[in-house]
Order: structure tokens, then sequence, then C-alpha cells
């Protein structure tokens, strides 16, 4: 069909095959018709082409939408589904018809708003993934704003905090990524039909109709950069791969914590497999499978942008194998955002485990100097000194930092400063309780009850709005469908 008037042979079968993107474009079937069908909708209001050509074609294209993909062929010679719809629409109405259907556009501008598309529903998903995931995490907060775990730097034991702190802090970083995916669906939100290969065209076509018929929310004002920029896709695949990798901290620390070595969380077993030889074995593979997966995007992003980074303006067929570094982008973080809510609604928290990993890591050693600074007047360096050598020697002496007294911070202030210190025992007392020692950090973010509970009561708010905003954006997506389909079926 495109070949016939500039050339005398057909293409070889190898390189037909070796070009051909017909296997990756059924995803984008659906928008490709909806694509057809907003065009000659436009066409034939613009008086481009006659209204009785347009209801035939619409007529076609709406017996294709409600067909689906089966009724085409999709030959690898035909190159893409767009010549595939092309062939299916002249062959249900006559070639003079069916002709018509390609006026005044390309599939250069045809194939981005098609990725378009398709890319703003997965967004969508992604989005309510991810907020899903959110709200998993601050139900769990909200029943163990005192449950008291070790909070770690360098992956030793630093200071007290608590399992509802621990847990809002990956409720901010997925909040984050939500914005993320916000920010990139604007992104993607924009019609480059009407920039036909890249240059537009002498016909006088009205470009917002087409973008209003498909819901976008405006259209790209460069034809070049309509058909020659892909960087939506980049931001996509960036903004997935930051996502995916907050996922896979997420689950290392979760693989971490249900090892022996820690075991402060228990999965249940639905979740995990054994060995096929060591019959005590129950291997955490959901989350290892999720860490895993974040290095799939992690290389598609660097094989976008090597892709993308020396590519001349306008269209060039490399795009054609950026394509499916996208959709396997997007179809990797919807199924481990997914299976990583399903994982973290199943965790079981071992509560005692935790507090006695928070006590025997002197985990209250912070709070001590802090108390030498306010109630003994020392520079923070001397306290931090003096309480240093104290851990030094509770564990050279076997102690618990509950078994500290004030002949051993008698005995460390002598020795690191040169002179004794004294603390009213209640002082030493409160510095030391590990309860008192988290409660008293009830500033703005921290983790005392109070504050993870002010910050999950945020996280709801600002989740609340992510999802009225995600809804509003599927609604408008729901609606134009709805009405260009309507117009198709009615064909003028």
């Amino acid at each position: 069909m495109l070949r016939k008037g500039r050339f005398q042979k057909s293409m070889d079968s190898l390189a037909s095959w070796y070009t051909s993107s017909m296997a990756d474009d059924i995803r984008i079937f659906y928008p490709t018709v909806r694509i057809n069908i907003a065009q000659t909708v436009m066409l034939a209001e613009c008086g481009i082409i006659a209204k009785k050509d347009a209801a035939a074609i619409l007529r076609s294209l709406h017996g294709l939408y409600k067909g689906g993909i089966s009724y085409l062929e999709l030959r690898p010679e035909l190159e893409d589904i767009h010549m595939a719809v092309e062939e299916f629409v002249t062959k249900s109405t006559d070639e003079h018809i069916g002709g018509k259907l390609h006026t005044a556009k390309s599939r250069n501008d045809q194939v981005s708003a098609a990725i378009r598309l398709e890319l703003r529903k997965d967004l969508l998903d992604v989005g309510n993934g991810l907020l899903k995931l959110v709200k998993t995490l601050t139900q769990i907060s909200g029943k163990n704003v005192e449950t008291i775990m070790p909070g770690y730097t360098h992956l030793q034991v630093a200071e007290p905090t608590t399992f509802a702190h621990y847990l809002s802090a990956y409720c901010s970083v997925f909040l984050r990524d939500v914005k993320r995916i916000e920010q990139a669906y604007e992104v993607t939100n924009c019609c480059p039909m009407g920039a036909c290969a890249f240059a537009g065209t002498s016909f006088p076509l009205d470009r917002a109709m087409v973008a209003h018929l498909l819901g976008f929310r405006r259209i790209i004002e460069n034809t070049m950069d309509a058909v020659g920029s892909r960087d939506f896709i980049i931001q996509t695949i960036g903004t997935l791969t930051i996502a995916m990798i907050n996922l896979s901290r997420l689950v290392e620390e979760i693989l971490l914590w249900t090892s022996s070595e820690f075991s402060m969380i228990d999965i249940p077993d639905e979740f995990v497999s054994t060995s096929s030889i060591m019959p005590q074995k129950k291997n955490q593979v959901v989350a290892e499978m999720a860490r895993a997966k974040t290095c799939r995007l992690i290389g598609n992003l660097a094989g976008a942008s090597s892709l993308l980074k020396a590519l001349p303006q306008a269209y060039n067929l490399d795009f054609q194998e950026l394509t499916p570094l996208l959709w396997s982008s997007v179809d990797e973080t919807k199924n481990t955002v997914e299976v990583v809510c399903n994982l973290m609604e199943a965790i079981k928290p071992n509560k005692n485990i935790m507090r006695e990993r928070a006590e025997r890591g002197f985990s209250v050693a912070t709070e001590l100097a802090d108390t030498l600074v306010r109630e003994v007047g020392l520079s923070f360096r001397e306290a931090h000194l003096i309480v240093g050598r104290m851990v030094t020697m509770a564990q050279e002496s076997a102690k618990s930092a509950s078994e500290l007294t004030s002949e051993d911070l008698a005995a460390a202030s002598k020795e690191t400063i040169g002179k004794k210190i004294a603390l009213e025992p209640q002082d030493l007392e409160a510095a030391l309780d590990i309860e008192n020692c988290v409660s008293s950090r009830n500033l703005p973010g921290g983790p005392a009850p109070k504050s993870v509970k002010g910050q999950i009561v945020l996280f709801r708010r600002k989740s609340k709005q992510h999802y009225k905003n995600i809804r509003a954006w599927k609604r408008m997506i729901i609606k134009s469908e709805e009405k260009l389909l309507k117009k198709a079926k009615m064909g003028f």
C-alpha cells in the first residue's frame, strides 16, 4: 500500500520483519483507532473531506473498535498498527474512501499521540497503586506509634524510634513519587496531532479540536517538537525508576529484618518459598524479586537515555526501540507496587525483639549526652566524650544501658574531661529510659507518638488530594472516550 508508488519491489521479508513494530503496537491498538476517529471527525467538520465519506470511515472504525484487534491482519509487511488500521478501513469501504483516512496526518504524529493516550492511563494506575501502598503504611503506622525499634545509620543501631515513625518515612517518600507521577502525566497529556511528519500541513486543520476530542489538555505548540521529542518518555521512565528504587530500599530492609540475625518482622507463608534441599528455609522471594526488578528499570532508563542522546530532529525509526522500554518500565512498576502493597499488609512486627534490639544497642546514648548539655552546662563535645566512654566501659563489663549508674558517669567524666560530673538521679533515669527518649522527640516529623499521629493525618490529607486529582483525570479520559465513540457510532 505504501511502497507501490515509490518502489517496484516488495521489501525483503527478513528486513520487513526486522523493522516492523507490529508486535509491540498491539498495546496501542485502541488509542490508534480513537485517533483516527478524532482525525476523521475534524477533517469532516473543517470541510477537508466530505461528511458522507467521513461517515463511512467512522462506521468502519467504530466496528473495528468494538470488534477488537482480532479484526486486523497484522502482517509484518504492513510495518505497524497504523497501516493495519488503514488497510482494514480501505477494505471495509473502498480504496477511494479508505484512502482519505490518512489525510493531513503522518504516522509520526499519530504514534506519539497513541503512546501518550495509553501512557496517561498507565500513569494514573501507578499513582493509584502508590496511594494504596501509602494507605497501607499509614494503617500499620497507626497501630504501632508506641512500638519501639532501633533506628539505624550505617546499619548500626543509632537512636530509638518507632515502627510507625519508620513506616511514615516511606509514606513521605511514596507521596513524592505520586507527585512525580502527576507531573509526568501533565507533560504526557499534550496532543501532537496536526504536526504530521514534522512541518504540519497546508490543510486548514483544527488541531485544538482533535486534542479536545481525545481528551488532551492542550496541543504541543511546535510541530517539530511534537513528533521529534520523546523526553516525556524519559521523564516517565525516570519517575518510575525513582519509585522502584524507593520500593527496593523498603524491601531490602524487609529482607534484613526477617533474617534470623534481626528477627524483627515475620512474613506469612503466602509470601515466601522454601528450599529444594533445606527444609527449614523461609525464603523472602517476593521481596527479592521486587529488589531485582528495579535493575530492569535502571537498565531501561540507561538504554532510553543512550538511544535519544544523539538523535537529530525530527522523527527517526530509532524511536521504535524506545517504546518497549517504556512499557516494560510501566508494567514492572505496576506489578511491583501491587505485590509490595500486599506484602506490607501482611507483615507482623515482633515488638519485643524490636525493643530489645534498641536497648541492646545503647540507642539512648545521644539522649544522655543531650541531658548532660541541658542539665550540667557542658558543651556537646564534652558530653559526647563522656557518654562515648561510658558506653565502652559498659560493654567491657557487660552492662546494658539501663544498668548505667551515677558512678559510671563520674568515672567516665573524670577520665575524659578531668572532673567528675553528676546528674540528679531522676534526670539520669529519664535519659536512659527508652520510652522517654522517644516521647521527648515531639518535634514536627519526629518519632514521638503525638508527632507521628500528626504525620499520619497529614499523609491522609495529601493522599486524599492526590486521589481527587487522579479521579478527575480518569473521569476526563473516560468521558472523552465515550463522547468520541458516540460520534463514531452516529457517523454524522
